[in-house]
């Protein structure tokens, strides 16, 4: 299981390995808001599993809030290798000497880890391993009695020869705790490999982890629940989706253009399916089952301030539901709040009646049938933008 960057990074610093001042943006405005906070300049870095996005051209810099504002602008919504750019990121630049390049991976044909650790850091380790093998130490690990102090110091030493700037700030024995703090996270969180590529020294010699990786073996993501969760998924849609859970609603972010308010995740699934069919694309959608009048109502705030919206689609099948009540719950939101997308909304079942004639009242014609009300939703989609 491969982990994002912020994620390896967030367990480097729990280890007392030091990182770059940041957090995560989910949009332009918050990217923005992230590089006035941090008061300099900044690097914006798109959260995705696959690497080279420096190749790619999806690592940028910024000097002003404004700059790095247009600068996520042209990131959000690109793809990386097939993955959709909507997290970035947003990190303080680090003023730099020396970048060292620290890994650590199992060697399986010898059943232990091994340490790789160079004085050249910033390039990838099968080409450093080419064009520069005498430059990377490859240290086995005795699993049994782990990293030990003598070993740690061993490798530190061998940067100090060859990197000397790294020899201003704490001493050999500031990298070789690092390394055994390094050791600890690959242990702990039951590696494959583990890397810190660059490892900056900062201009008062201390180290800082640049970029991060790690990947956790799957037969041993039990003893992980805490990180476990879809890999194409990103931070906040994730915690989004915990949250709505907790309130005992279903809600699932799709990234296309139409939102679904339903009631039941049998016939949710069913209109998925006959909006892939008609050729549209659901945005979101979530299960009202059991929901009431004021959950209706905190239901459109959801859709309201999602974005790519630009049809919503309500389906209301009223069994142990109200369609009255529920009607009345669009009712209240619709006289507080003008959303920006048409509403269609097909309602069937209990107190269809008097649900008909509430949102009769405020210029909504309910449609009974579920294929007619998605052929209405498709042609609103593929209306005039």
């Amino acid at each position: 299981m491969k982990l994002y960057e912020y994620e390896a990074k967030k367990i480097f610093e729990g280890a007392g390995i030091s990182i770059p001042r940041g957090a995560l943006a989910a949009s332009p405005e918050q990217v923005r808001s992230l590089a006035e906070q941090l008061k300099g300049p900044i690097v914006l870095k798109p959260q995705t599993l696959s690497k080279q996005r420096g190749k790619a051209g999806l690592i940028g810099f910024a000097d002003t809030p404004q700059e790095a504002e247009a600068l996520g602008r042209s990131l959000f919504g690109r793809t990386h290798e097939g993955e959709l750019i909507d997290t970035i990121l947003v990190e303080e630049k680090v003023l730099l000497k020396g970048e060292l390049y620290l890994g650590m991976a199992v060697d399986y044909p010898r059943e232990q880890p091994v340490i790789l650790l160079s004085p050249s850091g910033g390039i990838e380790i099968e080409t450093l391993s080419q064009e520069k093998p005498g430059l990377i130490k490859k240290w086995p690990i005795n699993i049994s009695q782990g990293l030990t102090d003598s070993e740690a110091l061993t490798l530190a030493q061998f940067i100090y020869d060859r990197q000397p700037e790294a020899a201003q700030g704490g001493g050999p024995f500031e990298l070789k705790q690092l390394l055994l703090c390094f050791y600890e996270v690959f242990r702990k969180y039951d590696c494959e490999l583990a890397e810190i590529n660059p490892l900056g020294i900062r201009e008062d010699g201390s180290f800082i982890a640049l970029d991060g990786a790690l990947v956790i073996d799957d037969e041993a993501q039990f003893r992980h629940p805490e990180l476990l969760r879809p890999r194409a998924q990103s931070e906040e849609s994730f915690k989004q989706e915990q949250a709505y859970k907790a309130k005992g609603w279903t809600y699932i972010q799709m990234g296309g253009e139409i939102g679904i308010l339903s009631s039941g995740a049998g016939i949710t699934m069913a209109i998925l399916d006959l909006i892939h069919l008609k050729g549209g694309k659901a945005a979101n959608f979530l299960d009202t089952a059991q929901m009431n009048r004021q959950g209706i109502y905190e239901a459109f705030q959801i859709f309201h301030n999602s974005t790519g919206i630009r049809c919503l689609l309500i389906n209301i099948f009223a069994g142990l539901n109200r369609c009255d009540e529920l009607a009345d719950g669009i009712k209240d939101y619709l006289m507080a709040y003008q959303p920006p997308f048409p509403i269609v909304v097909r309602m069937v079942g209990n107190r269809e009646k008097e649900g008909r004639e509430i949102l009769e009242r405020i210029g909504i014609t309910p449609i009974a049938g579920l294929e007619e009300s998605i052929d209405q939703v498709i042609a609103l989609v593929r209306g005039p933008r």
